[in-house]
């Protein structure tokens, strides 16, 4: 390619330091349009254990639409100040906490209208988040995330697989003191509280986080946001199945749940975590599809 064609790099997102509820401090990324002339601005939230760097060029592709977001690092990653797992411990109740500060601290606090998205936990806690009022959203979309429980799963081998997975995840935690998920090749090192939080909803397929009183699938079941759910085919990590049974505890007419089927010419579909970088293209069409049509009064089911 001729080096004068070759379009310019996008600009570098715009670093927000957040100061949250008990003092310490966490980083957030804007990009894209005047959040004034944007229609929804979003807030984006990652995967367990994905720092938001990583989001980078799916984020950069998503302001190209003309879109304005702010990607938090959640707590416990490398911008977020709070390495020390063992000593910091904090769970999903702790993330929830952190989300207000977000929005109040950045130019999400003049948005005319404010969206929640995620990527698999991310997703999850957009959902728990707007249903219990920690963050005022007129929408929530969650990419490939999905219910742990092993009733997701086809198959006796598999579903047993799935509660001897889950089980190792929590004996270990409790072993340790923290999730050694760095050298398991899953999740990343992670604090005690926040994967007890995951594994309960893996044991029992409903939100009962640790220390935290709030009956999560009450407010869940009272979800006034319109919510879309993607499913990704190919997904090894989190099926259609696991998306479904998360969008079956939203209120009928609330939730839209679709599969992104494999792009062409690639029939092994998307990887959980890589099609953020591969495949953002795709996954954003049927997002903004879906964003920038007028707020309907949406039925549950696949379309």
């Amino acid at each position: 390619m001729d080096p004068a064609r070759t379009p310019p790099a996008p600009p570098a997102p715009l670093r927000h330091e957040i100061v949250r509820g008990d003092g310490s401090r966490g980083v957030a990324h804007e990009y894209g349009a005047d959040h004034a002339s944007a229609g929804a601005s979003l807030l984006f939230l990652p995967a367990l254990g994905v720092p938001i760097s990583y989001y980078r060029p799916l984020l950069d592709t998503w302001a190209r639409r003309g879109r304005h977001i702010v990607g938090l690092e959640l707590r416990g990653m490398p911008l977020s100040g709070r390495r020390q797992l063992r000593r910091n411990d904090f769970g999903y109740a702790t993330l929830l906490a952190d989300l207000p500060a977000a929005v109040r601290q950045t130019p999400l606090a003049a948005a005319r209208e404010l969206a929640l998205a995620g990527h698999s936990l991310g997703g999850q806690l957009s959902l728990l988040a707007a249903a219990t009022g920690r963050v005022r959203a007129s929408r929530v979309v969650t990419i490939a995330s999905g219910s742990s429980s092993p009733t997701t799963v086809r198959g006796c081998g598999p579903r047993v697989l799935r509660r001897g997975q889950v089980a190792t995840v929590r004996a270990l935690t409790a072993t340790l003191g923290y999730f050694p998920g760095d050298r398991m090749g899953f999740a990343g090192r992670q604090p005690r509280t926040l994967m007890y939080d995951w594994a309960n909803e893996a044991r029992h397929g409903v939100y009962r986080l640790l220390g935290d009183p709030t009956d999560y699938e009450t407010a869940l079941a009272r979800l006034t946001a319109p919510a879309l759910l993607l499913a990704l085919e190919g997904d090894a990590l989190v099926s259609r199945a696991s998306v479904a049974r998360l969008a079956e505890r939203l209120p009928p007419g609330t939730a839209t749940l679709r599969r992104i089927p494999a792009p062409a010419g690639d029939p092994g579909g998307f990887h959980h975590i890589r099609w953020a970088r591969r495949r953002a293209s795709e996954v954003l069409a049927h997002v903004e599809d879906w964003l920038r049509a007028p707020l309907p009064e949406h039925r549950a089911g696949e379309r």
